[in-house]
């Protein structure tokens, strides 16, 4: 693994801290869920990106490698296989939300409804 590769899943707080730390490089959300579960809230800048889509190795493929990522699912599981398959594809900085947007709402950190 390179030096500065980072693949790592980390609580609620902890990414909430990263996105709005000075001196952190930009994340890039990504939520892996249905549109119909996006629709009932998400991050705030998130970009849906469902999982399921029959392309969706593909639009991962096409995402900038120099950016950091920050991805979530429900409670995480398509979140860690997202973040696998980035690695796969060489990205080198991903996390993950542990526990995802259940565990996210559960701390009462911020989401956008669309209306």
């Amino acid at each position: 693994m390179q030096e500065k590769e980072q693949h790592r899943e980390l609580p609620p707080r902890e990414c909430s801290t990263l996105l709005t730390r000075e001196g952190e490089p930009p994340c890039v959300i990504i939520d892996v869920r249905t549109a119909d579960e996006f629709r009932t809230g998400h991050l705030i800048g998130a970009e849906n990106l469902d999982f399921y889509r029959p392309d969706f190795r593909q639009c991962i493929e096409r995402k900038d490698r120099k950016c950091r990522y920050l991805v979530y699912c429900k409670r995480g599981v398509r979140g860690q296989k997202t973040m696998d398959l980035m690695r796969q594809c060489g990205f080198p900085d991903v996390i993950n939300i542990q526990g995802g947007y259940e565990n996210w709402t559960s701390q009462g950190l911020p989401v956008q409804k669309d209306s």
